[in-house]
C-alpha cells in the first residue's frame, strides 16, 4: 500500500505577520522583485542606521567615528531611496475612481483633497531629489526647496491621519460584526496605518525644524512608518 504524502513541516518557518504567507525563497524573490518593497527595506536599515548613530554620537569620544559612520549610511540609503520614489505621483491617479465611488459627499471631498496633497507632496520630492541625485548641480534650486517639500509632506501627513482614522473607524466597525480571521486581519492592517500616518507626521516635525521636534522622535517614528510600509507592500507582492 502506498504511503501518505508527506505534508510540509510549516511549524518553524516564516509566516508574514498578518497573513499566512510563509516566507520561503520563491516568496522572498518575489518580494524583493517589487521596487516598493526594496525601497521600504531600504528605509528601515535607514531609520535603524539613524537611531544607532544617535545612540553612538552621545556615549562617549570612543565611539563617535562609528557613530558617524552610521550616520553617513543612513544619509546614503536616504538618497538611494529617491531613485525608487521617481514619478511615484503617477499611482495615486489610479485612486480617483475610489474616490468618486464613495457615497459619503464628506468623506469623499477628504479623499480627492488626500490625492492632491499625495500628488503635490510627491512632485516637489522629484524637484528636490534631482538635485539630490546629482542629475541636477548644486545650487540650481533654490537653497530652501527642500524645506518647502518637507512642509508638503508633513500637511500630507495630517490628511492622511484623517483620512485612515476614518478608515480605521470602519473597519473596526466591520470587524465587530464579523468574527472571521480575513476582516479582523484587514482591521488590524488599518489601525497599523493609522499609527504608521501619526510617526510620519512626527517625522515631519522634525524635517521642518519645529522647534518641538526631537530627533530621537524623529528615529522612532521614521522606523516604525518603515515597518509597517514594509509589510504593507511585501502583502501586496505575495497576492
Amino acid at each position: 500500500m502506498a504511503s501518505a504524502p508527506l505534508k510540509e513541516d510549516v511549524s518553524l518557518a516564516l509566516v508574514l505577520p498578518l497573513s499566512d504567507k510563509v516566507v520561503d525563497l520563491k516568496a522572498a524573490n518575489k518580494m524583493c522583485s517589487s521596487a516598493q518593497t526594496r525601497e521600504k527595506a531600504l528605509k528601515i536599515i535607514q531609520y535603524s542606521a539613524k537611531l544607532l548613530a544617535y545612540w553612538l554620537l552621545r556615549s562617549g569620544q570612543s565611539l563617535a567615528d562609528l557613530g558617524k559612520h552610521f550616520d553617513a549610511l543612513a544619509k546614503n540609503l536616504s538618497t538611494a531611496r529617491r531613485f525608487f520614489k521617481f514619478m511615484r505621483w503617477m499611482k495615486h491617479l489610479e485612486d480617483i475612481e475610489d474616490a468618486r465611488a464613495e457615497k459619503n459627499p464628506q468623506f469623499r471631498s477628504l479623499l480627492f483633497l488626500d490625492i492632491g496633497c499625495n500628488i503635490v507632496a510627491d512632485i516637489s520630492e522629484d524637484v528636490t531629489s534631482l538635485e539630490k541625485v546629482g542629475i541636477l548641480r548644486k545650487g540650481v534650486l533654490p537653497k530652501r526647496t527642500e524645506y518647502y517639500a518637507n512642509w508638503c509632506q508633513l500637511v500630507l501627513a495630517a490628511v492622511e491621519i484623517f483620512v485612515s482614522k476614518v478608515k480605521a473607524d470602519r473597519a473596526v466597525e466591520k470587524a465587530q460584526a464579523d468574527a472571521s480571521v480575513e476582516v479582523q486581519r484587514k482591521s488590524t492592517m488599518a489601525r497599523l496605518e493609522f499609527s504608521k500616518f501619526i510617526a510620519d507626521l512626527i517625522k515631519a516635525f522634525y524635517d521642518c525644524e519645529l522647534s518641538f521636534a526631537s530627533e530621537l522622535g524623529f528615529c522612532i517614528s521614521g522606523l516604525w512608518a518603515a515597518l509597517v510600509s514594509s509589510h504593507k507592500y511585501a502583502l501586496r507582492a505575495l497576492k
